[in-house]
C-alpha cells in the first residue's frame, strides 16, 4: 500500500513504512523530484504495525519486541519532515541504532518519467547543508550526525524515556515558477450529505482529494490534474474540474480562467504548438520546461481546451453573475473565439494532426482514435465532441456578449456549424467518433458523443441517450469509452473500453440538460457504486469496462476531475441549472441535502427527498 502526501504543488510518495523504494517514489515540488531512495534502518530490527494517513500527515508504528516502540511521523507543509520518535517501554536502559539514507537528485519530472528519452539525474552532493542543481536547491536540517552519505544516530534511552530525531527537506526554487504561488486558503468543506455513511465518505474523500490537488496561485485556486505524473495545471483538466465545481466552489473557475488567460498563446511556435488565442494543454513548472529546454512551459498541443475555456467563462457567468471577472478576461475570450473561428474557416471543423501527443482531444493516447477496423484514423482528425465544444463556446459568447466581436455573427457561425455537423457526423443512429482526413466518418460507437448533450449542438439528443444506455456501452459501473462490440475494444485500455468517471459526469450533466434526470441519476448511482468499493472510497482516473469492478494499474489516483465528478453527478441528479433563476428539478429517487450552493452571490440549502426545497441561507 502506498502513502501519498500532497498539497499546493508538493507531493510525497512512499511505501506504508515511509521509505522510498519504487521508481516514482520521492518528494516532489513544482515538477521537480528533490528526494528519492529514502531508507530508514533500525537495529534491533522492528516489527511494522501499521500506518494511518491523510494527505497532510502519515504516521507509521513499529515495535521492537519487549524493548521499545517507534513512531515515524511524516508531514508536508511547504517542506517535508520525517520525524522518528523512540519510546523505551522498559524499566531498563535500551540502546537503538538508526541509519537514514536518501538521495537528492533534483531531477525534472520528465527525467523521472523518461519522457522523450530523457534520463534521470544522479544524486547531488551536500554542500553547506544543501544540495543544488541549476535553479533548484534543497536545504536539509537534522539533529542526526552525518557520516558520508548517511545520517546516523545511536540512542541510549533511559527507562520509559523518549528521544525524537528528525530530517527536514526544504525545497527552494529561484525561477518564475515560484512567482506563481499565492496565499493558501482554508480547506474546503463538503456540502453534500446523503444519509448513507458509505456514500457520504465518498464525498468527504473527494473534498480531501481536491484540497490535495489545489495549487494556490496569485490568480486564485487552480486544480492540478493528478498524482503522480500530472501534478501541474492542465488546461482541459482544470477547466472541466472547475466546471463540475461551479455550484459549490466557483473560486476554482475564477482562478483557472485567470491563470490560463495569462499564459494564453500569443504567437505561432511549431515546437510548443502555440498559436495566437490558444489555451495551453499543460503548464509544467520544472526547470527543463521553464528554461525552454523542453516545450512544456507551457505546451499547447490540444484542440479542446480553447473552446472549453470560453464555455467555462459563460457557465461561470450564469452561476455567479460576476461581470468583473468577465471584463478582466474579455480580451482573452476574444482571442480564444478568434482562434475557434480561424480553425472553422478551414474545412468547417476544428481538426488536428498528431504531434508530441498522438491525439489532441481528451482521449489523447496514440491508439485512442480508430476506425471501425481498429486502425488509427487518418489525419487531420475532427473529433465529434470538439465540434460540440466549439458550438457551445460560440453560442455562449454570442448570447452573453462575452467578447469584443459581433455577437450576431458568432450566433450565425454557431448555427452554421450545427447544421453541417448534424449532416456530416450523424450515421446509423449515433454520432461518429470523428471525421478522418478524407472527411469520412469513423463509424465507431464511443462515449465522446455523450458530451454533445451538454453543448446543444446535436439534433438527435434522445437517440444519443438511448444509444449510450445499450449494453455494449453501459457497464455496471458507468458508460464505457468505447462500445464492447467494436473491434478496438479493450476494457483495460486507457481510452478504448475503460470507464472514466469524469466522462460519465459530463454525460450526466448533458442528460440533465435535456430533461433526462432519471438517466443522469442512474448513471450517478453506477459511478457511486464503484466509488464505494474503491480503496479509500476514492475515484481513480479510470477503471476497467468490465461488469465487475477491476482497477486499471496505470490509473492516476487521486485525480482532480474524478474527485470533482461526484459533485457534477449530484448536480445532474438534481437537475440544477443556472439561468435567470436557480432551478432544481430532481430525479424522483434523488436523495440529497446540499448546504451552500452558490447562485448570484447567495448561498442556498437544497433538500431533495421525493420533493424539493430550496431555501436561502
Amino acid at each position: 500500500m502506498r502513502s501519498i502526501l500532497a498539497g499546493n504543488g508538493a507531493v510525497v510518495l512512499t511505501d506504508e513504512m515511509g521509505n522510498m523504494g519504487s521508481h516514482y517514489d520521492g518528494f516532489y515540488f513544482l515538477d521537480t523530484r528533490f528526494v528519492r531512495n529514502v531508507r530508514l534502518r533500525v537495529e534491533p530490527e522492528p516489527e511494522f504495525l501499521g500506518t494511518s494517513a491523510t494527505f497532510r500527515e502519515a504516521v507509521s508504528h513499529f515495535s521492537i519486541p519487549e524493548k521499545a516502540v517507534l513512531v515515524r511521523r511524516r508531514k508536508l507543509d511547504g517542506f517535508y519532515e520525517d520525524r522518528i520518535s523512540a519510546y523505551n517501554a522498559l524499566n531498563d536502559e535500551v540502546e537503538i541504532k538508526l541509519e537514514y539514507t536518501y538521495e537528492a537528485p533534483l531531477e525534472d519530472i520528465f527525467q523521472v518519467r523518461g519522457f522523450m528519452g530523457l534520463k534521470g539525474e544522479k544524486g547531488t552532493p551536500l554542500r553547506e547543508g544543501a544540495h543544488s542543481r541549476g535553479d533548484r536547491r534543497l536545504r536539509v536540517e537534522t539533529n542526526m550526525s552525518r557520516e558520508d552519505a548517511s545520517l546516523k544516530a545511536r540512542l541510549k534511552l533511559a527507562p520509559f524515556s523518549k528521544i525524537t530525531l528528525y530530517v527536514r527537506f526544504i525545497p527552494e526554487v529561484k525561477d518564475e515558477a515560484l512567482d506563481l504561488l499565492g496565499d493558501r486558503k482554508l480547506p474546503l468543506k463538503n456540502p453534500v450529505f446523503t444519509g448513507s455513511i458509505a456514500l457520504d465518505d465518498v464525498f468527504e474523500r473527494a473534498v480531501e482529494n481536491l484540497h490535495a490537488l489545489t495549487l494556490h496561485t496569485v490568480y486564485g485556486p487552480v486544480p492540478l490534474a493528478g498524482i503522480p505524473y500530472f501534478a501541474c495545471p492542465f488546461g482541459r483538466d482544470a477547466i472541466i474540474t472547475s466546471l463540475f465545481l461551479l455550484p459549490y466552489y466557483p473560486e476554482y473557475a475564477a482562478g483557472t480562467l485567470r491563470l490560463f488567460g495569462a499564459i494564453q498563446g500569443r504567437k505561432n511556435d511549431p515546437r510548443s504548438e502555440e498559436e495566437p488565442g490558444k489555451i495551453p494543454h499543460e503548464f509544467r513548472l520544472g526547470e527543463l520546461a521553464q528554461s525552454g529546454k523542453i516545450p512544456f512551459g507551457p505546451y499547447y498541443g490540444t484542440v479542446d481546451a480553447t473552446p472549453l475555456y470560453v464555455a467555462l467563462a459563460g457557465e461561470y457567468l450564469h452561476w455567479t453573475g460576476d461581470m468583473g471577472l468577465l471584463e478582466g478576461i474579455r480580451s482573452n475570450l476574444t482571442r480564444a473565439v478568434e482562434w475557434i473561428l480561424e480553425k472553422l474557416r478551414g474545412n468547417g471543423y476544428i481538426t488536428y494532426v498528431p504531434g508530441i501527443l498522438g491525439n489532441k482531444g481528451w482521449k489523447d493516447s496514440r491508439d485512442a482514435i480508430v476506425d471501425e477496423d481498429g486502425n488509427p484514423a487518418k489525419p487531420p482528425i475532427a473529433l465529434v465532441e470538439v465540434q460540440g465544444y466549439a458550438y457551445w463556446a460560440l453560442r455562449l459568447a454570442g448570447e452573453l456578449e462575452m467578447t469584443e466581436l459581433d455577437s450576431e455573427i458568432l450566433l450565425r457561425e454557431a448555427e452554421r456549424l450545427k447544421k453541417r455537423f448534424n449532416r456530416d457526423f450523424w450515421i446509423d443512429g449515433y454520432y461518429a467518433l470523428a471525421l478522418d482526413g478524407d472527411g469520412e466518418p469513423l463509424r465507431v460507437v464511443s462515449s465522446n458523443m455523450g458530451h454533445l448533450l451538454l453543448t446543444g449542438i446535436a439534433e438527435h439528443e434522445e437517440d444519443i441517450a438511448e444509444r449510450l444506455f445499450q449494453p455494449d456501452m453501459l457497464s455496471s459501473y458507468g458508460i464505457r469509452t468505447l462500445g464492447s462490440k467494436e473491434r478496438a475494444y479493450n476494457p483495460f485500455s486507457y481510452h478504448r473500453g475503460s470507464v472514466w468517471p469524469h466522462d460519465n459526469a459530463l454525460i450526466a450533466l448533458g442528460l440533465a440538460r435535456i430533461g433526462r434526470t432519471d438517466l443522469a441519476k442512474e448513471l450517478a448511482d453506477r459511478v457511486f457504486k464503484a466509488a464505494k468499493l474503491m480503496p479509500e472510497k476514492e475515484l481513480p482516473e479510470l477503471y476497467s469496462g468490465l461488469n465487475e469492478l477491476v482497477p486499471v494499474p496505470r490509473a492516476n489516483s487521486p485525480q482532480a476531475w474524478s474527485a470533482a465528478s461526484v459533485f457534477a453527478l449530484v448536480t445532474a441528479s438534481l437537475g440544477m441549472e443556472a439561468g435567470d433563476e436557480l432551478t432544481v428539478k430532481p430525479a424522483e429517487d434523488a436523495r440529497f441535502i446540499i448546504r451552500g450552493v452558490l447562485f448570484r452571490d447567495r448561498r442556498y440549502l437544497i433538500r431533495s427527498n421525493g420533493g424539493v426545497d430550496v431555501e436561502p441561507l
